[in-house]
């Protein structure tokens, strides 16, 4: 009778310890409303979200500018100058869009030659216009940025078909 009644005391204790491992355990696992618990955030993209794909043709050369990544004012792309017979290039885009002027660094190979030059854009609806202005450095830099004259005969439109590098 004294085993039997150990063995029930033990069976009592050890289903007190589990239910107390349990009870803690669903109370970490599923939190209490009333608990100032924080909550991740999932990052939305802004409406005026620049990402995507943009093409121009002049002719039969084909220019894409694509946008992989913004954040904030700064973004990260790629483009391609696809120039029917003659030297074509292509290489990332890096640097800033700010009241609607897409300015960077175009870093390509052409020939063999790694190079880096300034471009710019300004966005028209859901287009991009190239720019062009007088450059220094080798033709690496613009001048001045306020004399930027912006070509609508290079307009980069929203591509619904996908970038084809």
């Amino acid at each position: 009778m004294k085993n039997n009644l150990k063995v029930i005391i033990a069976v009592i204790v050890l289903v007190i310890i589990i239910a107390f491992i349990y009870a803690n355990k669903v109370k970490t696992t599923f939190p209490i409303p009333s608990r100032n618990i924080p909550v991740p955030v999932i990052p939305v993209v802004m409406e005026d979200s620049i990402t995507g794909c943009y093409v121009a043709t002049l002719g039969k050369d084909v220019y894409t500018l694509t946008i992989l990544s913004q954040v904030g004012e700064t973004f990260k792309g790629t483009l391609l100058f696809k120039n029917f017979e003659k030297d074509s290039s292509s290489g990332t885009f890096v640097g800033t869009y700010k009241d609607g002027i897409l300015l960077g660094d175009y870093s390509f190979q052409s020939e063999g030659t790694n190079s880096i030059m300034q471009v710019i854009f300004k966005k028209e609806g859901n287009s991009f216009v190239r720019g062009y202005g007088e450059v220094k450095d080798g033709g690496a830099r613009f001048s001045d940025l306020n004399n930027i004259t912006y070509d609508s005969s290079t307009v980069f439109r929203t591509s619904t078909d996908g970038c084809v590098v």
